[in-house]
């Protein structure tokens, strides 16, 4: 008698990497999150801006490692997977540079634009792992 191969077994190694990586990928943005509120209206809140300078460049950089599997391996089968983590880290380079423009050269006026992106991007955060999770019970 035979039997169905698990759908892990079947995966490749290369999409089998892609819930993981979005997920920590995710955890930089939820210490965005809090590093971000660490600073918010507080006197000697350098030390917690440079962190979150540091852990938005992490974010960035784990941002196209998942954009880079996503496009290996969902090209053709998992479309969505694969746009949704493009428009992740264009995203992230667009915030990373606003927020540069906020904390380096002084412009506040981009924090109305800084925050309201930021919860798209934990929106998509959010989304594609659990998207990756249900599709991987699906299969």
């Amino acid at each position: 008698m035979t039997t169905a191969a698990s759908p892990s077994s079947t995966a490749s190694p290369i999409s089998r990497a892609f819930a993981p990586l979005a997920g920590v990928t995710a955890l930089g943005v939820f210490a965005q999150a809090i590093t971000a509120g660490e600073f918010v209206s507080q006197k000697n809140r350098d030390g917690w801006i440079t962190a979150h300078s540091m852990i938005g460049n992490v974010t960035l950089l784990l941002a196209l490692a998942t954009a880079i599997v996503a496009i290996i391996a969902f090209r053709s089968a998992q479309r969505p997977l694969m746009i949704g983590s493009i428009v992740l880290f264009v995203l992230l380079i667009v915030q990373t540079i606003i927020g540069h423009l906020i904390t380096d050269a002084h412009q506040d006026g981009w924090i109305g634009v800084h925050v309201p992106l930021a919860l798209i991007i934990f929106g998509i955060t959010v989304w594609l792992p659990i998207r990756s999770a249900a599709l991987r019970r699906a299969a």
